[in-house]
């Protein structure tokens, strides 16, 4: 029992999982000081706002980091022991970054400056832009490649302490919310450069791209970045779809929740960025049905604490004033159940047997779904946080049938072969 046991710490997946998970707990841990400073500090109106601009922040990160958290992490992984070709795929990589930050940085501007709904909070939306240019500068994913999570813990811890405590001695009140995205825009500005910094000490030159190698990435990293668009829904949607039609008061109560949803969620995003690049490497099918029934097991026991203890839980982190979110807390935390055994069965397992293509439809259809769900709702002036909130549940049971089935289909397929 010692060795086995000894074998399983030992094993790639569990030591990148490990900082992975260490890298997690940041952005958790972060976000559980944050949020109720800045819910307590700002107010629950205002606290709208924010959470509105970190809807259109999430929104515009995805795009930015376009398809490569998943084809660079293959790419580099591919040939990372060829120093030249590695450098013009990070070189590709940051053109294309900076190309899509100018395009969202004009886009995000035009949108806030143009709307008359938050008129008065025109100059905090558009600070959002300055967090995306640290983004750019940050590739997570070359570290996840040579199996070097560790260093990834590094630079983003050093960005989000610097975050924290920025915010904490700049933010006294309400009339000093500028500094929120200020701050957040310097820590992670000067993490993307630490990060930059720590792959030229792997031996990787960011080189100038040719248009060749430019076109080459866009074309191979598009099929997954319409997948990250389609599957990023449970990420600012809600939030998003509320923020066009409804009060700052009611993007405050549906926002919280789902921050404390998000929180919960990313633990299991190091988990399966690690088991996806294993079990890219090895095809060791058998490790993901080992760990299938252990993570879906505990992922049940957390939810049903979850959703009892939801009401002292948004009283703990936001105050008695955000009582109204409870009930899509307790919402979210179900769909939880459902999110985490896809997350497990997309790319860990179906992405090692070669479906990226059918799971990637799976996921675009679920969000089609989902989208036209909450236009329906819009169009019949029924968009609230819990209608909200139970779309979002009936995404994930959809995007899990999906798979389910896609499985099914696969190991039919091969017991016939």
């Amino acid at each position: 029992m010692r060795s086995r046991f000894r074998r399983i710490v030992q094993h790639s997946v569990a030591k990148n999982s490990a900082m992975l998970l260490a890298v997690s707990m940041l952005n958790y841990v972060a976000p559980l000081i944050l949020i109720p400073f800045l819910a307590r500090t700002l107010g629950v109106e205002l606290y709208g706002v924010y959470a509105f601009g970190v809807s259109l922040y999430l929104m515009a990160l995805i795009v930015i980091d376009y398809g490569f958290p998943i084809h660079g992490l293959y790419s580099i992984s591919e040939h990372r022991n060829d120093p030249e070709r590695v450098g013009r795929l990070l070189g590709s990589m940051l053109a294309i970054k900076l190309g899509l930050f100018v395009v969202l940085g004009a886009l995000l501007t035009t949108l806030v400056w143009f709307s008359e709904r938050y008129v008065e909070h025109r100059l905090f939306l558009s600070l959002t832009t300055l967090p995306l240019l640290g983004a750019v500068l940050q590739f997570r994913w070359v570290f996840q490649a040579v199996e070097q999570s560790v260093k990834i813990f590094y630079y983003m811890a050093a960005g989000r302490i610097l975050h924290v405590v920025l915010v904490i001695a700049l933010v006294a009140g309400p009339e000093d919310y500028l500094w929120v995205p200020i701050s957040q825009g310097i820590a992670m500005i000067l993490s993307g450069m630490v990060c930059i910094g720590m792959i030229r000490r792997l031996g990787y030159q960011f080189q100038m791209p040719g248009w060749d190698d430019v076109r080459e990435q866009l074309r191979g990293a598009a099929s997954y970045f319409w997948v990250k668009i389609a599957g990023a829904h449970l990420s600012f949607a809600g939030v998003f779809s509320l923020g066009l039609v409804g009060s700052p008061a009611k993007v405050a109560l549906y926002g919280s929740a789902e921050q404390v949803y998000r929180a919960i969620y990313a633990a299991y995003e190091p988990f399966y960025e690690a088991l996806t690049a294993y079990t890219k490497r090895t095809n060791d099918v058998r490790m993901v049905r080992r760990l299938f029934a252990v993570v879906f097991g505990g992922t049940v026991l957390l939810g049903v604490l979850g959703m009892v203890l939801a009401p002292y839980l948004i009283d703990l982190l936001f105050g008695a004033a955000f009582a109204g979110a409870t009930q899509n807390l307790q919402i979210l935390l179900f769909g939880l159940l459902l999110g985490v055994p896809s997350g497990m069965i997309s790319y860990p397992l179906l992405g090692s047997m070669g479906c990226g293509p059918q799971i990637n439809r799976v996921i675009i259809l679920s969000a089609i779904a989902t989208l036209s769900v909450l236009g329906l709702l819009w169009h019949g002036n029924m968009l609230s946080g819990t209608a909200v909130a139970l779309t979002m549940v009936a995404s994930e049971a959809f995007k899990l049938s999906g798979l389910l089935l896609l499985l099914r289909r696969v190991r039919f397929q091969s017991q016939f072969a």
